[in-house]
């Protein structure tokens, strides 16, 4: 039975061991499968799940962390507030995506923390002395503008992002992302999001179908449970940037098995 379970939800199942090896169960997306002949004074079954949910947390954050162009994580500094600006076109659909996307990001992040009152637009002019703000700007710009700018793109500090059909869409930078304008709305609202986890160090991928890091979810805003969890472990103030994948797993003691 428990077997069947694990080959029908594949890489999704994971399998629930006790540290004799004994095997107890599979946890799913949703649903826990146990064996029933199990005593819960001999095996504390809570404290199994928890583990095993633990460990599935950081193996997610590990797949959504680590790209082909990255080896060690790169975080946005523990540093004044940031303000998300949008520097040239937009429209009301962009401010309603990044509002919302801003308070979920403040209620999953302990240690970075974004303006929520406000999105600074075209006519803002920083003027604040010593300024409270670290800007992350996001230009939505015409193909033209698009194009120079892939041109002399700076391969060090920029990175590309492309579409499901291989067209480069967004440049990302560590404060900055440049959006291509032309996007229909779902993938317009895609992007914008993405860019901003991407420069949040977030630059890998996901095969869970669920997961907005699952590169076929172009048309999705919404992040799944163990990528809010995942997120939140990342900016929990357990992790710094500079870690590789060894030192990720030895931060939040993992195991090393897979």
């Amino acid at each position: 039975m428990l077997e069947n379970v694990r080959n029908n939800y594949g890489s999704q199942a994971i399998p629930l061991k006790v540290e004799r090896g004994l095997y107890i169960g599979v946890l799913a997306p949703g649903v826990l499968y146990l064996r029933g002949d199990l005593n819960e004074d001999e095996f504390p079954l809570h404290e199994i799940v928890h583990e095993n949910f633990k460990e599935k947390i950081g193996k997610h954050l590990i797949d959504i962390t680590f790209g082909r162009d990255n080896a060690k994580t790169d975080l946005f500094p523990e540093s004044s507030k940031y303000l998300i600006w949008l520097d040239v076109m937009y429209n009301q659909e962009d401010l309603k995506v990044l509002n919302e996307f801003i308070e979920l990001l403040n209620d999953l992040s302990q240690s970075v923390r974004f303006e929520d009152e406000k999105i600074a637009l075209p006519s803002y002019q920083p003027n604040y002395v010593p300024n409270p703000y670290t800007h992350y700007k996001i230009s939505i710009v015409g193909e033209g503008f698009f194009k120079e700018k892939l041109d002399k793109r700076d391969s060090v500090k920029e990175q590309i992002l492309k579409d499901r059909k291989g067209r480069a869409v967004a440049l990302v930078r560590k404060d900055q992302m440049i959006l291509l304008n032309d996007l229909l709305k779902d993938e317009r609202r895609y992007f914008l999001v993405k860019g901003l986890l991407f420069s949040m160090g977030f630059h890998g991928e996901s095969s869970s179908p669920d997961s907005f890091f699952n590169p076929g979810n172009t048309c999705q805003i919404n992040l799944s449970d163990l990528d809010k969890e995942a997120i939140r472990l990342m900016y929990g103030g357990r992790l710094q940037s500079g870690l590789d994948v060894d030192g990720i797993r030895k931060a939040l003691g993992m195991g090393y098995k897979d």
